[in-house]
């Protein structure tokens, strides 16, 4: 068993397809002739009939639907033919249609299975005869039912459908519909059951019922019953629809029938009055045959109407008639006056509200007569007042009492005051207004000053100033005025008024001066009086009586008389301390008001204080020989005297000098500056220092003097260090001194001797020509002058940039020539090395092969070749240069032999080194080619010519054999064969796409045989063997492709004709992009809903398309089939906008959607592609549909702007009063509207509103609110919006008037007009007893002269707060009865009731709330113990300005702006480190005006005082914390430390030295750092680096390379450094050691120290020799160093000691009563050499310096710290026989004693030595060893070098 892949499998099918053709030819040949040989064997041939296939082929079952469609294929006619030949088919009728050869059968016209349910047919079949037989045919008969489709509606028979019913027909009666409702359908089964029932609409269905009956198949009839009473009054008539439908289980169909009903009218209704109830206003007194109303009333059975007759009921005065006119089933009349006129004043009228109330009566007539059924309905007439009645006051005149402190606008306390004008309305009106009788003009207001009907008067005070009891003349106590009633300008009535004043204490007391000035000298005597103070009161007896005192910071220095005034000291002053003082004058009198006045205390100063030098003492020190002070040598004293004593000026003057010469000084008198008269010499004083004494005067009266001493020592000079000049300049172009540092360029060829630069230095203190200069790094390649400082380049440089460094750094030492000590400066050279092109450029090879074909193509690459040059501006061209050699492949040179031309056979780049070919190549003539390639610098600086170099090309040309075939397509070359072809997607399939041509070379012709290679089948395209065509052989659409796969690759090989050679290429096919797809939208239609009202840029939809076009490659982006862009079309498409790459739609910027205006939207939008290409672009559209939801954006609308209605005070419940209506556009919820009472006014819980229709109705019994005026009612409409989530309803209101008739006896109840419900009222605090509080007023509808309309007023004494107010029965004016203390009680709650004398009695209540208006009458405080203990605040360091501290708050018990507090920092701020704010709340906040430095300050304490807003607070200033003080509060603000200093080391940048041979774990010194922050924690002590520096010569000896810092060791904890190795291979240098302290985890948050540790040999020191034995030296040394450092400190320089041991003689013996420490001196950072030093330590001036340490300490002797032997002179030796013998006696000697005394000494000697050598080699303590040096910088080699 074997398989094959597909792929063999196709091959073989492929390679046997000829032969299987064959095979199948040969089959049918043989079945022929074994046919013919059978029918010659038999004679003859039988052809059976055809016969159908039973049940699946012969229609024996087939039915179908009569909706099957026309043309649509319905069966398929099957038939077996024993021959199997070829059968036919054919059927009968015009029905259907069958294909003869398929037998399909389809349907030829439309089926109607109610006109035909069946169909007959004669299907036949025919087969074909054989060998000349007939043909037979078979034919069946078929009767083919048509099955039914529900394509019949239901059919009403016999529309249209009516009934007249009466409307008196029982409920379940059937009605009687004409003609019988009878429904029928055609169509069969469930399709024709049918269901009759009624179309709710409206409400007709709740009335009627539909039941269907079943007669027949297909057949029904309905019947139609009463659900609910019916009346014809309220419906005459109903249209009710009726529907059929059949039971199709889908697409069920209905049909529907209209039935008309008439309802009959019954008569069972009495008459109706249209429009009642009926009202109407009238004018009182007007004439007769006024025309009032219309009545008109109709019978209640409209179907059948009677006449109507109507008639006045109860108009008992005869005011009114009625007029018929019309016809009598109208029942219309008109009303109108008679001759008995309207009074409004008349009682009856009057005391219903000035409405007239009567009946109309409607009654039916048959045949003008009554009959019993009638109706009735009320008339409101509203008279109308005419102006017949003036304005009366209650009394004619009044006389009342106030106190004189009223305030302005404050009423008249016990002044009750009445207006009445029985008129109503405009009528009533009148103006009220003042006249002045006596001393009252501008004092009064009246109010109120326009006024209607009865009114309460009130006067009010206008200018209070006026009220002033205090003055001269008696007659000014008492006004007296008229209040007068007029209208339109003339006087109707008046009253007179007489006001009497009372006295109270209402005047301050005055000063006779604001301000007050006394002048006191500060050495004034205790009590003595500088001044008095005056203050006058107007005020009498207690009133006036006046008490001084005193107020401010300060005052305790002072005091006042209270009584008299007088201004006294109390104690003493000091001018100095305090020169002034602003105090404040209290005057108060006996009943507590107060009065200021400022005082200014000026002390007067004495001459007490003597002047004070800044130093008791001064010192200074100057050469010998000099003539002045460097710098100037001033002294200061200073006098704190005021400028009345001499202001601080000070005369100064030499008292004495103890110069021999004498006047050897001189001082300035004004400036105390001294200077010299004579040249200072050490030899003028007997110590060599001078001594002054100075005296300092003030010029006060009288003079004081003091005295200061100033020591002026002569010295020797010092030396100044030199100072280099540097390069820097200024504007002047004067040379500046400093930096030290000068920047040059040199080329890099510069030769020697070349001159760099020139630096000069200047020596302050000597001359600049005694300077040297010398190099001390870099001396290789530069030299120095050493007197001139020309720096030149050396014989040995090496400044070649590309060989070497590009820049260089030059130390240079200037070396002046002063003594003791020559001063170094140093500074550094920066020298560029400029670049000089002189480098040749260079091959990267020496020769270059390349090989290419003889075929290549002109323009074809070869080889490149690349040079470097090593120079940053180089530039290199490439050229062919030289003779162009060529030769054959047999290497035969072809010069001279052959027209070929090398030399153009190539070309090169002249930029880019690259070869190309640039004429045709022939291998048969030039197999090789050599030629020389230069490269030359073009910017060569050096040697242009010389910059060159060659490099030699050989390229090899190889044959190319042209007998295989050849492809003429374009772009195909040998060399490249790629055969490139670009075709379109949606090519026609089976077309040709493109010719494959190819040629053979050998005989010319064309080549016809190609062959695909790879692959071995393609799936889109097949090549044509012999045309080379490819074809087309599938759809190429290029959106199928893969992504990016828009290539097909394969290669073609062509053959040649004698199939021996061929070629193979390949075929790249390119698939280009068509736009051939247009965009689709993601849906079919797009419905969105929006909100109405929304703004931009709120999305409304967001439709998206996809273009099928595919983006493979960058021309597609470039084509942009696939991209879509989108716009808007419609009606209202500029309601919207639409962004054109996304697709979102978002309503237009300034636009609006209003659904009112358009409740839906429909657009189109367009999706079109490519983009700025409209010939090529597609496009499609899709209908979006915008339904704009309802936002409640419309409030209702009333049908009027306002509403009057009458209704009478015996009116019943639920009486109809009127109707209002509003309308709202709005839809839903938003538009339905709801009605409410919003403000019942007086009128409250008297009426009702159905909320839904708007109907006004009575809710209770009117009676006894029957009155004049009318009620003023608010009705709003009301939206139900808020029903929808997230929205509110709309309101409008409308004003309402109703009148109430008064028809009753006292059944007017009073109502009070003020105070109105919810009304307040205000009193002040503190007020006298009896100050008028509130103004009552009342009124009632009834007659204010009978008693029904007498009021009377009354406090009712249900709450204790009753007992606290009276008021006044008759005005109802409120008065206080106690004094009022806002702070123990601010609200008060009266009841007051308002009752007439009528019977019965009627009465009203009302609560008054009375606020106590606050008075300022407490101080500010806070809340704290007297004892308390400071408030803590803390904060953190270092926080920004405007920080919050904390926050403090006081109380005040007032309120309102009495109650408003201020703030001021009174003590503890001197540095003004704090702000205090206070917010609106009364809050102080405490912040900072700058950051805090917890280092400098770690608390604060601070006294914060509070004060009223507005006061001034600089009084207050300085004042001490007084614990009983409330109005102070202390606060400690505690400092927060945080991170912020760095540790910082006792001793910067030391220099120490140690021995050679130190030994291991020696202290070399102790390091200290210290950190500010108060909460620190510990300092880390680490070493972070350490280098060691050689100096003077090179070592021959290799240095331990372990890291440096293993020779140290530091205590991390302490800072003790300690040795950790030997030191021996670091001699004559120093280690540069950096340490790092740090003590936070935070970065970066550590310093750094330096430390210079030089290692020295012991016979480079000296050493100090003590008398002292080392027990004693090793306690006092530390103290000793320190006053060495003292003394040469001034000198600059430095001395350390290294050790404290056992002195070691010459000898080497140990003297353990002396004591050597060895030590080194610095100067500038550097040792000083051993010859250096000592010269230093035994000049005389040294010795000198340091004589009197040496004394102290007991030092004996300074010399060389290494022990030396002592040499022996030579002349001591006479002969080596003499110490030959010597020699001997010794030893003998020496052997003897020893054997002797060994066993005796020899213990004692070793525990002796042992001991001594301990105590001579203890480690001297760890003292700070160089840790007071400044910073230092190596100048100078410490020595010479080492031999």
């Amino acid at each position: 068993m074997w398989s094959s892949s597909p792929t063999s499998q196709r091959r073989q099918r492929h390679r046997w397809s000829p032969s299987i053709i064959l095979h199948s030819q040969l089959l049918q040949i043989v079945q022929t002739l074994l046919l013919l040989s059978m029918r010659s064997a038999n004679g003859q041939t039988l052809n059976q009939p055809p016969h159908f296939v039973p049940g699946s082929g012969d229609m024996s079952r087939f039915s179908l639907l009569e909706n099957t469609p026309v043309g649509s294929p319905v069966y398929q006619l099957r038939g077996i033919d024993p021959e199997g030949s070829r059968l036919k088919y054919s059927i009968s009728g015009p029905v259907f249609s069958v294909d003869r050869e398929t037998g399909v059968v389809r349907l030829r016209q439309e089926l109607d299975r109610e006109t035909q349910d069946t169909i007959e047919v004669i299907i036949s079949i025919t087969d074909e005869g054989i060998y000349g037989t007939e043909p037979n045919t078979i034919s069946l008969r078929r009767e083919i039912p048509v099955r039914d489709y529900n394509d019949n509606h239901p059919t009403f028979i016999g529309r249209p459908y009516s009934a007249s019913v009466s409307e008196s027909l029982a409920v379940g009666d059937e009605l009687e519909i004409k003609p019988r409702i009878i429904a029928i359908d055609r169509d069969e089964g469930i399709n024709a059951e049918l269901t009759i029932k009624c179309v709710q609409e409206n409400d007709i269905c709740d009335t009627f019922d539909v039941r269907a009956e079943r007669v027949d198949d297909g057949n029904y009839t309905a019947h139609v019953t009463l659900k609910k009473p019916l009346d014809y009054e309220s419906r005459p008539s109903y249209i009710m629809t009726v529907a059929a439908s059949d039971g199709a289980l889908e697409s069920r169909l209905t049909s529907f029938a209209s039935v008309s009903i008439n309802v009959i009218d019954v008569q069972d209704q009495p008459p109706i009055f249209t429009n009642a109830p009926y009202s109407a206003t009238v004018a009182e007194n007007s004439p007769a045959g006024v025309n009032v109303l219309t009545i008109k009333a109709v019978d209640g059975d409209v179907g059948i109407p009677r006449d109507i007759n109507l008639s006045l009921d109860d108009e008992v005065f005869g005011h009114f008639v009625l007029v018929p006119f019309g016809k009598p089933k109208d029942g219309t009349a008109i009303l109108e006056t008679t001759n008995v006129p309207l009074d409004r004043e008349n009682p009856e009228i009057l005391q219903n509200g000035g409405v007239y109330v009567f009946t109309v009566r409607a009654t039916e007539l048959i045949d003008g007569q009554p009959q019993e059924d009638y109706s009735t309905t009320r008339v409101t007439i509203v008279v109308t007042d005419v102006d017949d009645h003036v304005p009366e006051f209650n009394e004619n005149f009044f006389n009342i009492s106030i106190p004189e402190n009223l305030g302005k606008s404050m009423a008249l306390p016990g002044l009750s005051v009445f207006v009445d004008d029985r008129d109503m309305g405009e009528n009533s009106r009148y103006e009220l207004a003042l006249r002045d009788i006596k001393n009252s003009k501008g004092i009064f207001s009246v109010s109120p000053k326009m006024a209607q009907g009865r009114v309460p008067v009130v006067v009010r005070i206008l200018n209070s100033t006026m009220l002033d009891y205090d003055v001269a003349d008696a007659s000014l106590r008492q006004f007296e005025f008229e209040l007068v009633a007029t209208v339109d300008g003339e006087e109707k009535s008046k009253t007179v008024i007489q006001v009497n004043l009372q006295d109270i204490n209402d005047n301050s007391p005055i000063f006779e001066q604001n301000t007050y000035r006394f002048a006191v000298p500060e050495n004034a005597t205790i009590n003595e009086e500088f001044g008095i103070f005056k203050a006058t009161d107007k005020d009498s007896n207690e009133f006036g009586k006046i008490t001084y005192l005193l107020k401010g910071f300060g005052s305790d220095n002072f005091y006042v008389d209270p009584d008299t005034g007088g201004f006294h000291v109390q104690k003493s002053l000091d001018y100095e301390k305090q020169n002034s003082y602003s105090l404040t004058v209290v005057a108060k009198d006996g009943g507590g008001l107060e009065s200021n006045a400022i005082l200014y205390v000026d002390v007067l100063d004495v001459n007490d204080n003597y002047p004070i030098f800044e130093s008791d003492e001064y010192t200074r020190i100057i050469r010998e020989g000099t003539a002045s002070f460097e710098p100037q040598f001033f002294i200061r004293a200073h006098d704190y005297d005021g400028p009345t004593q001499g202001g601080g000026r000070v005369k100064y003057a030499i008292v004495s000098e103890n110069s021999i010469s004498g006047n050897v000084f001189q001082i300035d008198e004004d400036s105390g500056e001294i200077t010299l008269h004579k040249v200072a010499k050490s030899m003028d004083t007997e110590r060599g220092e001078y001594e002054l004494v100075i005296s300092a005067t003030d010029f006060g009266i009288p003079p004081l003097t003091n005295t200061t001493r100033i020591l002026i020592r002569v010295g020797i000079s010092g030396n100044q260090r030199p100072i280099f000049k540097g390069h820097f300049q200024n504007i002047e172009n004067v040379p500046v001194l400093g930096p030290p540092s000068y920047r040059v360029s040199i080329p890099e060829n510069a030769p020697a001797g070349y001159n760099v630069t020139t630096v000069s230095a200047h020596d302050p203190d000597g001359l600049d020509e005694q300077l040297r200069y010398r190099i001390v790094g870099a001396n290789d390649n530069f030299e120095i002058d050493e007197i001139t400082g020309l720096i030149t380049v050396s014989t040995h440089a090496h400044i070649d940039r590309d060989a070497n460094m590009d820049s260089f750094e030059i130390t240079v030492n200037a070396v002046d020539a002063g003594t003791p000590i020559p001063e170094t400066a140093t500074t550094t050279v920066y020298v560029n090395v400029k670049d000089i092109n002189d480098e040749k450029p260079k091959f990267e090879h020496a020769s270059y092969a390349g090989y290419v074909s003889e075929r290549t193509e002109q323009g074809e690459s070869v080889l490149k070749v690349r040079a470097i040059d090593k120079d940053l501006s180089s530039k290199l061209e490439y050229s062919i240069t030289g003779v162009v050699k060529a030769t054959t492949k047999s290497g035969v040179s072809i010069t001279n032999r052959s027209s070929y031309k090398p030399e153009e056979a190539f070309r090169i780049d002249s930029t880019t080194g690259e070869i190309f070919v640039n004429s045709a190549l022939r291998h048969d003539v030039a197999a090789v080619i050599t030629f020389t390639v230069d490269v030359r610098d073009l910017n060569a600086e050096v040697d242009p010519e010389g910059q060159i170099d060659t490099t030699e090309i050989t390229i090899y040309v190889q044959s190319f054999k042209d007998t295989n075939p050849v492809f003429k397509n374009k772009g195909w070359t040998s060399s490249k064969p790629v055969i490139h072809i670009v075709l379109k997607e949606e090519m026609p399939i089976d077309s040709a796409l493109f010719i494959l041509q190819a040629e053979d070379p050998v005989t010319q012709t064309s080549i016809t045989n190609f062959q695909l290679i790879e692959p071995e089948e393609l799936e889109y395209f097949q090549i044509n063997e012999r045309t080379g065509e490819i074809i087309l052989r599938k759809r190429l659409d290029y959106e199928a492709l893969e992504t990016g796969k828009t290539e097909f690759d394969f290669q073609v090989k062509a053959t040649s004709a004698d199939g021996q050679r061929s070629t193979i290429t390949k075929v790249n096919i390119t698939v280009e992009n068509v736009n051939d797809n247009s965009p689709i939208f993601e849906e079919s239609a797009y419905k969105v809903t929006i909100i109405e009202n929304k703004k931009h840029p709120e999305k409304v939809a967001h439709v998206q398309a996809h273009d099928k076009d595919a983006a493979f490659t960058e021309r597609d982006q470039q084509l942009g089939y696939h991209k879509i862009v989108y716009t808007l079309q419609g009606e209202y498409a500029d309601l919207f906008e639409i962004n054109g790459t996304t697709g979102e739609i978002v309503i237009a910027a300034n636009q609006t959607v209003d659904r009112e205006r358009t409740p839906r939207i429909i657009l189109q939008v367009k999706a079109e592609d490519s983009p700025g290409k409209p010939t090529d672009a597609k496009q499609s559209t899709v209908e979006l549909t915008v339904d704009v939801l309802d936002v409640n954006d419309n409030a209702p609308e009333f049908s009027q702007h306002n509403y009057t209605g009458v209704i009478p005070e015996n009116a019943p419940v639920d009486a109809f009063v009127l109707k209002v209506y509003a309308n709202d556009p709005d839809d839903g919820p938003g538009g339905e509207v709801r009605y409410e009472l919003l403000d019942e006014g007086d009128a409250n819980d008297l009426f009702k509103i159905n909320q839904s229709n708007g109907e006004l109705k009575t809710k209770r019994e009117l009676t006894g609110k029957g009155r004049s005026q009318p009620y003023e009612l608010v009705i709003r409409a009301q939206d139900n919006g808020n029903q929808v989530p997230k929205q509110e309803s709309l309101v409008t209101d409308v004003a309402v008037i109703v009148y109430i008739g008064d028809v009753s006896a006292n059944d007017g109840i009073p109502y009070i007009v003020s105070p109105k419900v919810g009304q307040m009222a205000n009193v002040t605090e503190n007020s006298p007893i009896g100050t008028p509080v509130f103004q009552v007023v009342a009124s009632d509808p009834d007659n204010p002269k009978s008693p029904s309309g007498m009021l009377s007023y009354k406090i009712l004494e249900d709450t204790i707060d009753s007992e606290t107010f009276a008021i006044d029965d008759k005005s109802g004016l409120i008065t206080t009865l106690q004094m009022l203390d806002r702070e123990e009680k601010d609200m008060y709650n009266i009841i007051l009731e308002v009752s007439d004398d009528g019977q019965p009695r009627q009465s009203v209540t009302r609560i008054l709330q009375i606020t106590v208006l606050d008075v300022d009458d407490h101080v500010p405080h806070f809340a704290r113990e007297i004892d308390a203990v400071p408030t803590d605040f803390r904060i953190l360091e270092e926080e920004p300005e405007g920080t919050v501290v904390g926050n403090l708050t006081a109380i005040d018990e007032d309120v309102g702006d009495n109650a408003l507090i201020d703030y001021a920092i009174i003590e503890g701020n001197n540095e003004n480190v704090f702000a205090i704010e206070r917010t609106k709340e009364n809050i102080a906040i405490i912040k900072t005006t700058k950051p805090i430095d917890r280092e400098a300050v770690d608390s604060y304490t601070l006294t914060v005082k509070c004060l009223k807003l507005g006061e001034p607070n600089y009084s207050f200033i300085g004042e001490e914390y007084e614990g009983s003080d409330l109005s102070l509060i202390q606060i400690t603000i505690r400092v927060i430390d945080i991170d912020d200093n760095l540790p910082q080391f006792s001793h910067k940048d030391a220099s120490i030295g140690i021995r050679i041979n130190v030994p291991i774990d020696t202290v070399i010194t102790t390091v200290k750092a210290t950190d500010r922050d108060a909460e620190a924690p510990p300092i880390i002590y680490s070493i972070d680096n350490v280098t060691f520096v050689p100096q003077f010569y090179k070592r021959t000896r290799k240095i331990d390379s372990r890291p440096l810092k293993n020779l140290f060791t530091m205590n991390n904890q302490t800072g003790e450094l300690r040795t950790g190795g030997s030191f021996s291979d670091y001699v004559d240098g120093y280690f540069q050691m950096k340490i790092r302290a740090n003590n936070s985890e935070r970065v970066k948050r550590h310093t750094f120290n330096n430390i210079k540790i030089f290692v020295i040999r012991d016979k480079s020191l000296l050493k100090f020799v003590f008398a002292r034995p080392p027990t004693e030296i090793q306690g006092i040394i530390r103290p000793f160093q320190e006053k060495l450092q003292q003394k040469l400190k001034p000198l600059g320089l430095e001395l350390h000691i290294l050790d404290t041991q056992v002195l070691t003689r010459a000898d080497y013996t140990l003297d353990f009563t002396a004591t050597s420490s060895c030590f080194q001196m610095f100067k500038n950072g550097a040792a000083i050499s051993l010859q250096e030093m000592q010269k230093l330590m035994h000049s005389e001036q040294m010795k000198q310096e340091l004589f009197d340490v040496y004394v102290e300490y007991g030092v004996s002797e300074v010399e060389l710290c290494s022990v030396r032997k002592l040499q022996v002179a030579a002349s001591m030796m006479t002969s080596a026989g003499t110490w030959l013998v010597i020699l001997a006696a010794f030893i003998g000697l020496a052997a003897i004693v020893a054997a002797c005394t060994a066993c005796c000494l020899k213990k004692k000697y070793k525990k002796h030595s042992k001991r001594s050598l301990q105590a001579s080699r203890a480690p001297t303590e760890p003292y700070t060893v160089g840790m007071g040096v400044p910073t230092l910088y190596y100048s100078e080699p410490i020595y010479g070098p080492l031999s």
